[in-house]
């Protein structure tokens, strides 16, 4: 028992090394592109992205996080919840209008070979979303 445990923990600490080490890449990635986004899905804005905010008011960075419901009670549509947090280092949030952001979207096509539409936004997709 003891052995296994020793594993998992060499193995964790091996993982936690890696982040580390590519903290540099990352932080490079940030500095020449501006964003870091890994989308989920093919729905819009289904993605969890990481930029960088350089406003005259607002210096640091924005992460958003999205997660996809597929509401019960609208057969076909696709519903995406964003939650936005901001890290600023520099400038006044609320000045800036960086303040933490939850908004709802939800899509709609009529077939896999079409492009999703959206067919409602704020409130309502926050309601058929369930949230």
């Amino acid at each position: 028992m003891r052995k296994i445990l020793r594993r998992i923990g060499c193995g964790g600490l091996l993982v936690l090394w890696f982040l580390f080490l590519s903290t540099p890449c990352l932080v490079a990635v940030l500095a020449i592109q501006r964003e870091i986004a890994i989308t989920w899905s093919d729905v819009p804005d289904d993605a969890f992205r990481v930029w960088v905010l350089q406003e005259r008011d607002a210096q640091g960075l924005a992460i958003s996080s999205a997660r996809r419901i597929n509401p019960a009670s609208a057969p076909g549509a696709a519903c995406v919840v964003i939650n936005v947090r901001f890290l600023l280092w520099g400038g006044d949030a609320e000045k800036a209008g960086a303040l933490p952001v939850h908004q709802c979207t939800c899509y709609t096509r009529p077939d896999t070979a079409s492009a999703w539409t959206p067919s409602s936004v704020g409130p309502e997709a926050c309601a058929l979303a369930g949230e």
